[in-house]
């Protein structure tokens, strides 16, 4: 899912779900913050202040997280 310059996606390597910024015309991007899953539900860790530059970041995040929580009610 993406809004703007911002992404959710999972990332295999990590093995995590995780938002990223997308800049310089799509070319480069960096990590603002990732979720993390344990026995209650995901919780969302940011990366530095990364998560608080751009509004995008909170409206990405609130769908990612109900996203996520619809798994975990799932599982």
């Amino acid at each position: 899912m993406r809004y703007g310059q911002i992404e959710f996606r999972y990332d295999e390597f990590n093995g995590k779900y995780e938002l990223i910024r997308w800049f310089y015309g799509d070319k480069t991007c960096y990590t603002i913050a990732f979720f993390d899953r344990h026995k209650e539900g995901y919780d969302m860790r940011t990366v530095g202040d990364r998560f608080f530059e751009d509004p995008d970041a909170w409206v990405v995040a609130k769908h990612a997280i109900d996203f996520l929580n619809d798994i975990f009610e799932e599982d």
